[in-house]
């Protein structure tokens, strides 16, 4: 996706031919409105943590290499743009427990709110937001609007840029 198309305040094109069914053209808030979900230390969390925020939704497990491979870039991210809004919640796609995540979590230095209901793909939020399987990234911006689909690496750290230069 060319992030130079994330200025123009629609949703890029090359967003909505990517995005799978219900996304296309959503806003988060048409998502979230209704569905609470839990961290790994119990926080509830609902569609009012993320107004008027940019935020970024990555679904990751354990198992799959590329996402964790992308945990010190996300830490990056979190590190350079949360002071001017930026939200970062991992969801889990992982069948463990609970105990067994946080501490994954804290071996692996993740440092962000960790969504884990244990059900996999089949939770609430993996399930409202189509994610079948990782890693899945979904990067909204203030509006809610899906802006980027699996931004990563530098392409992430661009989209981030054009986002709050706009401000």
């Amino acid at each position: 996706m060319p992030v130079a198309a994330l200025d123009g305040g629609e949703t890029p094109a090359s967003v909505e031919a990517e995005a799978p069914g219900e996304l296309r053209g959503a806003r988060l808030a048409d998502f979230w409105s209704d569905l609470e979900a839990r961290d790994i230390d119990g926080r509830a969390w609902t569609g009012a943590d993320f107004e008027d925020r940019v935020v970024l939704l990555d679904f990751w497990a354990t198992w799959c290499a590329p996402c964790l491979a992308d945990f010190p870039h996300i830490e990056r991210a979190r590190t350079a743009w949360a002071d001017q809004g930026l939200v970062i919640v991992s969801v889990s796609l992982d069948r463990s427990s609970r105990r067994d995540l946080r501490s994954f979590g804290r071996r692996q230095g993740i440092t962000w709110p960790v969504l884990f209901d244990g059900l996999g793909a089949a939770g609430a939020v993996a399930g409202r937001f189509q994610v079948e399987y990782p890693p899945r990234s979904l990067l909204f911006d203030r509006e809610g609007r899906l802006v980027a689909l699996d931004p990563r690496g530098e392409m992430l750290d661009a989209a981030l840029r054009v986002l709050f230069a706009a401000e």
